[in-house]
């Protein structure tokens, strides 16, 4: 169950409740398929114990909820983006113009 960050605070990120629960499954399957891969990539190594297996172990929901919530991870919806890195930049930007003005 995702908690934290939760769906309505990844809407603003996304669209809406169904494009963000649709956006942090999606993400969610390419981080789980990666972990595999990785895992299988370094088995012997692990086995062996000369590599830490807890980077493995996480929960790919969470991770991927975060990852878009904290705009590591842009997305697209019938091809365009839905926030763009140009336009996140213009915001802090306009957010660091704001706070020096006051």
């Amino acid at each position: 169950m995702l908690s934290k960050p939760n769906v309505k605070e990844v809407m603003p990120r996304v669209g809406n409740r169904y494009q963000s629960v649709l956006a942090i499954s999606k993400r969610a399957r390419k981080l789980e398929a990666q972990r595999l891969e990785k895992f299988n990539q370094n088995k012997e190594k692990i086995k062996e114990g000369k590599e830490d297996y807890s980077e493995y172990v996480f929960d790919a929901v969470d991770r991927a909820a975060k990852e878009i919530a904290n705009g590591e991870v842009y997305i697209k919806i019938d091809g365009q983006y839905t926030i763009t890195p140009e336009a996140e930049l213009e915001k802090e930007i306009m957010e660091a113009q704001k706070a020096h003005k006051e």
